[in-house]
């Protein structure tokens, strides 16, 4: 269901940014150009991920939807104007520092809160621990969205987004990343992981070293690759250690 629905919204996104010419098509990298050729069949596929992940909700518990409904919320009106008849209005990831808060509140919640209350695990859980797992996400989605606001800093320039690359520079941008890696790593620590730990802070170890080599002439692939792929390599480290060790 989370997967159906994020290819819906990302792709959605992009295709009504490019239509409403909010994206300057005559200067494109080469993921938006690849979009661009191929509007239709992603038109298509989001429409039959969309209805997907709809029949997914069929199977969720109800409780869910105290969650889903507000995340869906801030996916739509992340691009389209909070308020659309109004021609001034401003969408989420237009309003200062905004955007990337947005991204971290919405995957902390889809990852960790979603499937507890879908499970009802909540109501045995500790609240501290509940909290100290939505911060340790957020801070880890957080740090790896900041290189890609690092990627579109001459967009934002030009669109007048206020972001924090804009605000304390690509190189204070990376180091805050760094930081927050560092804090997300000690969160762990007090999370009930057992025998992941080692593999959760290889991970982080590894997105660190990745982040170190961020800077906004690096090509589109290396975001859209490696940064958006630091996720799967995290899973990739506990995969491995609960498979062979």
């Amino acid at each position: 269901m989370v997967f159906s629905f994020t290819f819906f919204t990302y792709n959605g996104q992009r295709l009504y940014r490019l239509n409403q010419k909010i994206i300057e098509k005559n200067n494109l990298g080469k993921r938006l150009k690849w979009v661009i050729k191929h509007q239709i069949s992603l038109t298509i596929s989001s429409v039959i991920f969309g209805l997907i992940g709809l029949l997914c909700t069929l199977f969720i518990d109800s409780y869910c939807f105290l969650i889903l409904i507000p995340m869906g919320g801030l996916s739509i009106f992340y691009v389209i104007p909070l308020i659309p008849i109004y021609k001034g209005s401003s969408s989420l990831r237009e309003i200062p520092y905004l955007k990337i808060i947005v991204i971290g509140i919405t995957w902390s919640i889809a990852i960790i809160w979603l499937p507890m209350m879908d499970t009802r695990y909540t109501v045995g859980m500790d609240t501290s621990t509940l909290v100290i797992s939505l911060l340790q996400v957020f801070l880890y989605v957080f740090a790896i969205t900041l290189p890609f606001d690092v990627r579109d800093i001459k967009f934002d320039k030009i669109t007048h987004i206020k972001t924090i690359p804009r605000l304390i520079g690509v190189k204070n941008t990376i180091v805050f990343s760094e930081i927050l890696l560092a804090t997300s790593v000690l969160l762990i620590y007090f999370l009930p992981v057992g025998l992941y730990f080692y593999p959760l802070i290889l991970g982080h170890i590894i997105t660190m070293i990745i982040i170190a080599f961020t800077n906004e002439r690096r090509n589109e692939l290396f975001y859209a690759g490696w940064i958006e792929g630091s996720v799967i390599i995290l899973y990739t480290c506990v995969l491995i250690s609960d498979l062979f060790f």
